[in-house]
């Protein structure tokens, strides 16, 4: 199989990311039975149209099999620093993971530097605890994220 990462406007990658979201979605969110996937569309492309989202795709042979998807950006507690990118969410459907994540990862980790980035975020699921991929790639894992449902 022929894979191939690129980097996509938001319309066209929503568009065909509708078939994966949900998928998505089953796999990863908690509380869904209190908390519905709603994608804002109309919010992630103001965010586009002001310079503030970066969406990177893989495609098997045409088709879209994975996403990542971030917001680069100056910081608000680092403002001097330059521009950050922090990781909204990125996904592979299972069939085809299989050393892609880490194919994903270098190549937003080499786009993001070729735009100047000085630092990548993400997270995962505890319950899909990518740490040794991430920390197998460079990363550092620098946060705990706590949540409650108020609902």
């Amino acid at each position: 199989m022929s894979y191939t990462f690129q980097e996509e406007k938001f319309a066209p990658f929503f568009a065909d990311g509708q078939s994966l979201f949900p998928l998505h979605h089953t796999e990863l969110a908690l509380n869904q039975d209190k908390i519905k996937m709603d994608l804002d569309s109309e919010r992630y492309q103001r965010l586009e149209d002001a310079g503030m989202l970066f969406v990177l795709t893989v495609r098997c042979e045409g088709k879209l099999v994975g996403y990542l998807v971030a917001f680069p950006m100056t910081h608000m507690h680092y403002k001097s620093a330059g521009m950050m990118a922090l990781t909204d969410m990125y996904f592979i459907l299972p069939e085809h993971r299989k050393g892609i994540g880490a194919k994903l990862f270098t190549e937003f980790e080499r786009r993001m530097k070729e735009r100047g980035a000085v630092q990548i975020m993400t997270g995962c699921k505890r319950h899909q605890d990518h740490t040794r991929l991430l920390e197998a790639l460079g990363w550092t894992n620098s946060d705990l994220t706590f949540l409650k449902v108020l609902i």
